[in-house]
């Protein structure tokens, strides 16, 4: 339960008692920090819905983006040290900033919630995360002995795979892994055609099936795409918002998640092109 104790600037704050869902960063010697010369600190990686990730602070502020008098605070996607063109995660976020006397913690999350990290973009956060006097004070919790504790709550929107190519004709699958639109409480899964069509093709009739593996039973749940399925330039994607339910998908048992990992397939029956007539 989070109860909210204010909205400025676009950013949110509120209080709750739930730890931190997928990282928890104790940083030790804060003073420390403050007089080295490295103005900023990195966490070690960690993996959220088959992503890595860090966080980074700046323990006086990122002065770059208007951070003076705060302390700064980022989360970035950290895959590979060069991110690949094709990179485009959306999730939504929240960071967390322990209070050690009370035992809640503050959670902060950007009011338009949606944040897209891609090959040009692989840091998000607040450069005004608080106010350094605010993380400073030892009433407020946040700073004691020394010592301050963060955390982030991570939740993926979608996730793509890289692109393929059939028919001469580039694809790829997105996955949404809480469900898109009516898919709530499922797992949502679409074929995407990533060509962008000339004018002299009208469209693309396809035929598939979209697979979730079962990866200790073999036991894979299908579903078959057709009827009029076609791309153009107005419809580049065909899928099922109801594909799975996250009960069978979280069911270990089932064999749809390993090691914090699905595997999703498409398996081409046939593909017609329909250029226009000159």
């Amino acid at each position: 339960m989070e109860r909210i104790i204010g909205e400025t600037n676009g950013i949110i704050r509120k209080i709750r008692l739930e730890a931190p869902l997928h990282f928890v960063w104790k940083i030790e010697s804060y003073s420390t920090l403050l007089e080295s010369k490295w103005n900023k600190i990195e966490s070690g990686s960690f993996e959220v819905d088959g992503h890595k990730w860090k966080l980074t602070f700046f323990p006086n502020g990122n002065n770059n983006h208007k951070g003076e008098g705060y302390v700064s605070l980022y989360l970035s996607i950290s895959d590979t040290e060069e991110p690949p063109l094709s990179l485009d995660v959306s999730v939504i976020f929240k960071f967390l900033v322990f209070d050690q006397i009370k035992g809640k913690y503050l959670a902060i999350q950007d009011s338009n919630e949606m944040c897209r990290f891609q090959w040009m973009k692989t840091k998000w956060g607040f450069a005004q995360l608080l106010p350094l006097g605010v993380f400073k004070d030892p009433s407020n919790g946040f700073l004691i002995d020394d010592r301050c504790i963060f955390g982030v709550d991570i939740f993926v929107e979608f996730v793509e795979s890289h692109d393929f190519i059939v028919e001469g004709l580039k694809w790829k699958l997105k996955l949404y892994p809480k469900g898109k639109s009516t898919g709530q409480n499922s797992v949502s899964l679409f074929l995407l055609l990533v060509t962008e069509l000339p004018d002299y093709y009208r469209k693309v009739y396809a035929e598939y099936k979209l697979r979730i593996c079962d990866q200790v039973n073999g036991n894979h749940l299908e579903n078959t795409i057709s009827d009029i399925t076609y791309f153009d330039k107005g419809n580049t994607g065909w899928g099922i918002d109801h594909f799975v339910p996250l009960s069978d998908v979280n069911n270990m048992s089932k064999g749809f998640l390993l090691k914090d990992a699905v595997n999703v397939e498409v398996e081409f029956s046939y593909i017609s092109v329909f250029k226009q007539l000159s």
